[in-house]
């Protein structure tokens, strides 16, 4: 009998698909009865590993397993699986690599990658840890002649990301009512917004966490330059020389002005 460790590694390998279940010390590992052989009960284990995982992924990607329909997400889940097998205790992890890996595919549609990132990104800050956040109270409780100075700084659950022109819109047609579409998602859009995400231009996403719910909005490049600033922590008045360059002084004030006051209705900006 091999030591415990060695069975243990042995069995993972069979159960994960990186061994073969027709190994020769296969009832080493397993013990068949007449009810079932040994290879038949490692199936069993084997079915249940790839089908938990395949659940895990299509609650983290539910757009991109709608988008795909049952049959190609379980096909595409299963790929990935046998590529990137599970690497953390927890199933929170296992769809960390996926946006990436759908990039690196040959022949893959490229907006399963730009919809997985976008997913992703939701997903990731689900669970971020909580943090005050600035009110209006705050603000208005703010010396009026020191307002320029006061310090923005947003929230750590958030993310900033540039994403092909049109994934707004896709997000929007692969709601929670839509149908699926099958084989992929192209299908699903057409018009305008499939003429613009297949196009080169980009757009700018905010993905953050408002309480226990996650938002997301395409920002334009005003706002994404604002956002940056915030993001490495700053203050009302950078953000107003920010947009000077973009507006004049008295469009420029007034722009930061409506921004924070989003900012502060979204829940975005750290408590000072």
């Amino acid at each position: 009998m091999p030591p415990e460790a060695a069975l243990q590694s042995a069995l993972m390998d069979l159960i994960t698909g990186r061994g073969s279940p027709i190994a020769a010390d296969l009832d080493t590992l397993v013990v068949g009865d007449r009810r079932a052989s040994a290879v038949e009960r490692l199936e069993v284990y084997r079915h249940m590993y790839r089908a938990r995982i395949v659940e895990a992924l299509e609650s983290q990607f539910p757009r991109l397993a709608r988008s795909l329909g049952a049959e190609g997400f379980a096909a595409m889940a299963g790929a990935y699986i046998g590529d990137e097998p599970s690497r953390h205790p927890s199933l929170r992890f296992v769809g960390e690599r996926l946006p990436g890996w759908l990039a690196l595919r040959r022949g893959e549609t490229p907006l399963l990658g730009t919809l997985a990132r976008l997913e992703w990104a939701r997903t990731d800050l689900f669970d971020q840890a909580d943090e005050s956040v600035l009110t209006l109270e705050a603000i208005r409780a703010w010396p009026a002649d020191r307002f320029g100075e006061l310090p923005l700084t947003l929230v750590r659950a958030h993310r900033l990301l540039t994403l092909p022109a049109g994934t707004g819109d896709l997000w929007d047609a692969l709601g929670p009512e839509a149908a699926p579409s099958s084989p992929a998602i192209a299908p699903t859009i057409a018009g305008p917004t499939a003429a613009r995400a297949s196009s080169e231009a980009v757009e700018s996403v905010v993905v953050w966490r408002q309480e226990m719910a996650v938002y997301h909005r395409v920002v334009d490049a005003t706002e994404r330059l604002a956002l940056e600033r915030a993001a490495a922590g700053t203050c009302f008045g950078s953000i107003c020389e920010a947009l000077l360059a973009e507006e004049g002084e008295e469009a420029a004030t007034a722009r930061a002005f409506n921004l924070l006051l989003t900012w502060l209705a979204d829940g975005q900006v750290s408590a000072v």
